[in-house]
């Protein structure tokens, strides 16, 4: 970590739990997040606040003016936007230091069992089941056995 880097996570250095080996551990560190909704977009802040190292922003849909009330992450210029696109801009403007994946497709099949093999985390903010089962389904199968 640099100047810079003690400087922007400061305060969550001073967290016993976290110091300096927890921030070296988030910058390090991978997170897809499938969905950008009321759920996702939130959890994409504050990660890429966090200094997670990479964020994987999945989602196929484009950014709606019924959006803006609960997906603060989108402004009204990102209105017809892809979701993935307009956040990945966005996040980058709040942390430029971090490694930004926007994917505008809806991940299934081997692409989703991909993209959740290069992660460490993966957060599932869909919004239907049959999506939950196969991220679910992909990182069971992910497991090093």
């Amino acid at each position: 970590m640099n100047d810079h880097d003690f400087m922007r996570y400061s305060r969550q250095l001073l967290l016993e739990d976290i110091a300096i080996e927890g921030q070296q551990k988030l910058l390090a560190s991978r997170v897809l997040i499938i969905g950008l909704g009321g759920l996702g977009s939130p959890a994409a802040l504050y990660l890429a606040g966090a200094g997670v190292g990479t964020l994987t922003l999945a989602d196929d849909d484009a950014v709606h003016l019924s959006n803006l009330q609960r997906q603060i992450l989108f402004t009204s210029a990102d209105i017809d936007r892809p979701k993935a696109a307009a956040a990945q801009t966005r996040l980058s403007q709040l942390n430029p230091q971090i490694k930004l994946v926007a994917l505008q497709q809806r991940l299934s099949g081997e692409a989703l069992r991909a993209e959740v093999a290069k992660a460490d985390v993966v957060l599932d903010c869909t919004d239907n089941m049959v999506t939950r089962q196969a991220i679910n389904a992909a990182c069971v199968a992910s497991i090093p056995r």
